[in-house]
């Protein structure tokens, strides 16, 4: 772990002036929530012993009310908590990593660069991303942020009912990071879920879901081979990248990050898709803002992430770009 308390004494008095704002929204929160159920509460017992349509009615109306006033209200007190600690810890926290990153909390990878990395073939009917990390780590530059990608799905039942739904294409963190050499080809890793589910006939829907203009490629390292399906439209350039120590590197990163790990070697850059159910770099508005653990537990969530560069030797300069 990097040395952290230099930094923690130096936010121990800003993280002082950010408490206020917590409690304000934690106060907020208790009383839009009475606001809500206790005219709720009153309504449903006037409904039981005088008039029950006129208070059921009555009831209904002050719950919609009453909802969209806690929502508004604890939201807005929530979102200044959230931005102001992050504003706070997180360039701070990237300073101790390296002073060539920067983070911005609402901004993101746009949705045709997510698309472009082609890790994922279904367009995005809802997409959003926030707390990029952007700059030059060692002699890499990089983009890191958060990414939630859904597709919206619509069934009728036998009825003629509608029902609309939104399913998730991914949620989790996607770097892009310089690989300081231009690829001729596009060349992809993917979890093998096919082989790994129907054994060797697998490999005959592996053939099917590559991307366009792509072939399987099949590698001599068996522990590889069963966690990826590679895919490529250079093979010879395929079997170049996934070097003996490249294939090391991703086999250990699958075993941290999970199985569901996507890779991509296009244009001069690396993608990786690291699915991450968890709320990126988010205070939790249970935890005092001066507590110091939260903000050890970011160091160590930046680090995590931003440890691949060194993972996958991307400062290692064994290339240069055409």
């Amino acid at each position: 772990m990097r040395e952290l308390d230099p930094i923690l004494r130096d936010l121990a008095p800003h993280l002082a002036t950010l408490e206020p704002g917590r409690l304000r929204y934690r106060s907020g929160m208790w009383f839009y929530l009475a606001v809500l159920l206790v005219p709720l509460v009153i309504g449903g017992l006037g409904a039981l012993a005088v008039e029950p349509t006129i208070f059921s009615v009555l009831s209904i109306i002050w719950f919609v009310i009453g909802l969209i006033l806690f929502f508004v209200k604890t939201g807005k007190l929530r979102e200044r908590y959230r931005q102001a600690y992050k504003a706070t810890v997180i360039p701070r926290l990237l300073s101790l990593i390296d002073p060539g990153l920067r983070h911005e909390i609402t901004g993101g990878i746009c949705e045709s660069v997510f698309l472009s990395t082609e890790l994922f073939t279904t367009n995005p009917d809802r997409y959003s991303s926030e707390d990029l990390i952007e700059g030059t780590h060692g002699k890499t530059f990089l983009q890191l942020a958060e990414i939630d990608a859904e597709e919206r799905r619509t069934t009728t039942d036998s009825k003629g009912n509608t029902q609309t739904t939104y399913v998730t294409i991914f949620k989790g963190l996607l770097l892009i990071a310089d690989f300081h050499k231009h690829f001729q080809g596009r060349t992809f890793v993917f979890p093998d879920v096919a082989e790994n589910l129907f054994g060797n006939f697998g490999r005959f829907f592996q053939k099917l879901g590559g991307r366009s203009e792509t072939g399987l490629i099949r590698l001599e390292d068996p522990e590889f081979e069963e966690a990826f399906a590679i895919y490529s439209t250079d093979e010879i350039e395929a079997r170049y990248i996934l070097s003996t120590a490249m294939m090391r590197r991703l086999l250990g990163l699958r075993e941290r990050f999970g199985k569901d790990l996507r890779i991509a070697f296009k244009d001069s850059s690396v993608a990786l898709a690291v699915p991450f159910r968890g709320n990126f770099l988010e205070p939790n508005t249970g935890t005092p803002a001066t507590d110091t653990g939260q903000v050890r537990s970011f160091l160590v969530e930046l680090d995590q992430f931003l440890s691949m560069i060194e993972e996958l030797d991307l400062n290692t300069r064994i290339w240069t770009k055409e």
